[in-house]
């Protein structure tokens, strides 16, 4: 799943945005995240379509900073949590910005807007969890397909395969999902 998901997704049951999003693992490599951290902030012209689109996005607001505040990144990966970082740094700083047109940001911002598109949509999580914080329910990214979050209803869950996968990340799952989560706790 790419970081940039969390700004469309919501609870399937109450509808909820944003989720909570807790990362355990990357499909990316520690290779290619120090590379991907090692460029962040250096625009480069092989991206400019995808920074104009960027730039788009959050000035339509598509872009959800209230969702990007809510991951939690448990990888280990200290290039990912840099580049993390990075990514809030600029989007606090738009929180500042009364004009956000597409051309100012691309004009005012084009370190940050690499950076925010670098995190985005370069990066893959292999393995994480999706929390509704309304609803309790949790909802696991990986389990069945790689990267791929499994937002299903409680009557389509696979009861054995969801506690197996919970049991298997219960050391960076929140206590609060292991014990109060729905469908299943352990």
């Amino acid at each position: 799943m790419k970081p940039w998901l969390l700004n469309i997704l919501a609870c399937p049951i109450d509808k909820h945005h944003p989720l909570d999003a807790y990362f355990f693992e990357w499909e990316t490599t520690e290779d290619e995240l120090e590379k991907i951290n090692r460029d962040a902030g250096v625009t480069t012209i092989h991206f400019k379509k995808q920074y104009a689109h960027l730039a788009k996005q959050i000035a339509d607001g598509t872009v959800s900073p209230p969702a990007l505040e809510k991951i939690v990144d448990e990888t280990g990966s200290t290039y990912s949590q840099e580049l993390y970082a990075d990514a809030k740094k600029f989007l606090n700083r738009l929180g500042f910005e009364k004009n956000r047109e597409e051309k100012k940001l691309l004009e005012d911002y084009p370190e940050g807007i690499d950076v925010l598109y670098r995190y985005l949509n370069l990066v893959e999580v292999e393995e994480g969890l999706l929390h509704c914080p309304k609803c309790g329910r949790w909802y696991p990214i990986g389990s069945a397909v790689e990267t791929i979050p499994e937002l299903m209803p409680d009557d389509l869950r696979e009861r054995e395969r969801d506690l197996e996968w919970l049991a298997k990340w219960k050391d960076k799952v929140p206590e609060e999902v292991l014990t109060e989560g729905k469908p299943f706790t352990l």
